[in-house]
């Protein structure tokens, strides 16, 4: 029988205001390219009814895709954002849910969605709640119902994907608020309890800002921050759930080793974790375009897997996926071809541009990560472009 959750009754967005800015912003137009792989654009959102803007990773669940819309759904006074339902088999989409923002309900999400193993689904909004700081929410049986209301002190601005475990505790962190206003990393029980683990704390001697989820690996959360850490870039850091302990594993350094890290991370096999940062790359300063790192738990050893050129794309803000043979699948928000995002492949055999999007019916500026399904076919979401400018939910096939 399943468990239960308990209904429970102006925040800043560290990474949306930029990236935000930056979409708005004129670029030229170039063609798009694309290596060995086809692409189509599923599905151009309108900004109206079914939303706009999706910033999330879209979740694969029952053969269907699943995500949410930062923007409409509703009234111009009452567009905080949207859950939608696409089916790949007919093209056809639906919206299941329209937030109603304060007070009562939570508003702009930018996160995906997680399942459970009864089909219901759970993700984040960044504002909204009682105290306009954000909420965790639960869609089941076709209602919606607001599990979190994030008040400062336990958290504020949650942006990155919720995690789920075999027990049903869901895991995820806050950009701001917390004991120090730093950010933090929570769960959810299945029993319907928030719990924080913990706060980040001073900037000089510690980690700030997880802008992304969390990865559970042999029982153990880990992540990245923004900011903090030995220099200032940054920080890779792990959460023991059961002792609340926290470790900074690494501190970035900007430069050419590269800072900054916005998305979360993926691991294989070996123990090894691999992630972005969204800045650096150039040894002669902080510019650059950004990296792909590894760094292996067991050794602590940090290394660069790729240096981003611009090229080959630009601002990777999205977290990494594994396909679990060896290949990780990831997004730039900027760069490529025509300057409008990439989404890229890379193994032990090396680096590629799959897609370079053009700002055209294809979409632009990808925020997120992609899915993987079992057949190597991925998804994701385009923050702009598409048929109406309010972005597009895309598949690359092999």
């Amino acid at each position: 029988m399943k468990t239960q959750r308990c209904r429970r009754g102006t925040s800043r967005l560290a990474g949306a205001a930029f990236v935000w800015a930056l979409a708005m912003a004129p670029a030229m137009l170039a063609p798009a390219s694309a290596v060995a792989q086809t692409f189509k654009a599923l599905y151009s959102f309108t900004g109206g009814a079914d939303g706009g803007g999706p910033w999330g990773t879209p979740l694969l669940y029952g053969g269907n895709l699943y995500g949410t819309t930062y923007y409409g759904g509703g009234p111009s006074s009452t567009q905080s954002g949207t859950v939608f339902e696409f089916n790949p088999s007919t093209g056809t989409e639906t919206t299941p849910y329209v937030f109603l923002g304060q007070p009562f309900d939570g508003s702009a999400p930018m996160s995906g969605l997680v399942a459970d193993p009864y089909g219901d689904l759970y993700g984040t909004t960044t504002e909204g709640g009682f105290s306009l700081r954000g909420t965790v929410f639960e869609i089941s049986g076709g209602s919606e119902f607001v599990l979190v209301n994030f008040s400062g002190n336990n958290g504020e601005t949650p942006e990155g994907n919720l995690i789920i475990d075999p027990l049903g505790d869901l895991y995820g962190t806050t950009t701001d608020g917390g004991a120090n206003d730093s950010g933090s990393v929570f769960a959810f029980s299945a029993g319907g309890s928030l719990i924080t683990l913990y706060s980040f704390g001073n900037y000089l001697t510690d980690a700030i800002g997880p802008a992304s989820g969390l990865l559970l690996e042999k029982g153990i959360l880990y992540g990245v921050t923004t900011e903090g850490g030995a220099h200032g870039w940054g920080t890779v850091f792990s959460v023991d759930p059961k002792t609340k302990q926290e470790t900074i594993l690494y501190s970035f350094q900007g430069t050419s080793m590269g800072g900054t890290p916005v998305g979360g991370l993926a691991a294989d096999k070996k123990g090894n974790l691999y992630g972005t940062a969204s800045v650096g790359g150039n040894a002669n300063g902080n510019s650059g375009d950004g990296v792909v790192f590894k760094f292996n738990i067991a050794s602590l050893q940090y290394s660069l897997v790729h240096t981003f050129k611009g090229s080959d794309g630009a601002d990777p803000l999205g977290t990494l996926i594994g396909d679990g043979m060896g290949n990780f699948y990831g997004t730039t928000f900027a760069g490529g071809a025509a300057g409008f995002g990439t989404v890229f492949e890379f193994n032990s055999h090396g680096f590629t541009t799959l897609y370079s999007f053009s700002n055209g019916d294809d979409g632009a500026y990808p925020y997120a990560g992609l899915t993987v399904d079992s057949s190597g076919n991925l998804y994701g979401t385009a923050t702009r472009g598409g048929q109406y400018d309010w972005g597009t939910l895309f598949e690359i096939t092999p």
